[in-house]
């Protein structure tokens, strides 16, 4: 039963990414909008999404916290037309959808000859993000997690590596990330799900969160340049990403505390980015899952 029910999921991503495509983009889009809507109304991970919003905001009415949940189901169904459509994505036309900004920090990192770990989260579109950085030369990895369908994850990936993106599984991530900054890549780590009790525990929009510390411990051991990216959407036009550096400098001479520390400063910049953009933000985690050990 597992097994035909993966087929079938596999079979309609496939049909639907297909469509997708053969679509003008903004129809497109549009249409991702309109199936996010849908997945709202029926109720799917509605109630996380609108108490981790509530969290967050604690001062905001009930109205306007039902109006970013809507908002949010419907960015992502823009999101996952967009990343039906990454086989498209050229260099020629790449500027046309994506705006970026301080791109030249991403070439600073390079100049470096220790690649640069890019970390972000799950805010805009990370994927047309990276996809597009990977089309204009640059050399992205992405370090992803392996999804229930392997069918779907297989598919997944051959839309990352049709934009010449390198894979690496979160599984095989401490020696094939280390390798990856050897070599002088630039590798995307998505920090801002909950990490468990391994993570380390930081402010998220004032309550302490379990946050994953690989970006950080990567960093530290290579020596590679540390980027924090943003990127948001604006309507239906273009993605606006905009690059920074975090600076690794005035750290506390204890290894977990400096670790620690990086992963406070990261997860600043999200938060900052996030307010900002609340709507395009994964709100349907349970982010705050992990309590610390009293």
């Amino acid at each position: 039963m597992r097994v035909f029910r993966h087929r079938i999921e596999e079979g309609v991503l496939i049909g639907l990414s297909r469509l997708l495509r053969v679509l003008p983009r903004r129809l497109s889009l549009a249409i991702g909008e309109s199936l996010g809507g849908l997945v709202h109304r029926i109720g799917i991970r509605v109630a996380v999404a609108e108490e981790n919003l509530s969290l967050a905001f604690p001062d905001l009415p009930i109205a306007e916290i039902n109006q970013l949940s809507r908002g949010c189901y419907r960015h992502f169904g823009a999101l996952l037309a967009e990343f039906a459509r990454l086989p498209l994505l050229h260099k020629e036309t790449v500027h046309e959808l994506v705006d970026f900004e301080h791109l030249k920090i991403m070439d600073e990192a390079l100049q470096r000859g220790k690649g640069g770990v890019v970390v972000s989260g799950h805010l805009g579109n990370w994927e047309l993000m990276g996809s597009a950085a990977a089309v204009l030369g640059y050399p992205v990895t992405y370090v992803v997690t392996g999804q229930e369908n392997e069918r779907v994850e297989r598919l997944m990936d051959q839309l990352r590596q049709s934009t010449g993106i390198h894979i690496i599984k979160r599984r095989d991530a401490l020696k094939e990330v280390i390798k990856a900054l050897k070599g002088n890549k630039l590798v995307a780590i998505l920090s801002d799900q909950d990490a468990g009790e391994a993570g380390a525990f930081v402010p998220f929009f004032g309550r302490p969160a379990s946050t994953p510390r690989g970006a950080a411990v990567f960093c530290l051991r290579t020596g590679a340049s540390m980027i924090f990216v943003e990127s948001y959407r604006q309507g239906l036009g273009r993605l606006k990403v905009i690059f920074e550096s975090i600076p690794l400098d005035d750290l506390p001479e204890d290894r977990e505390e400096a670790i620690q520390e990086v992963v406070r400063r990261y997860t600043s910049r999200l938060e900052q980015a996030v307010r900002r953009h609340p709507e395009q933000w994964f709100w349907m985690h349970r982010r705050w899952k992990t309590r610390p050990r009293s």
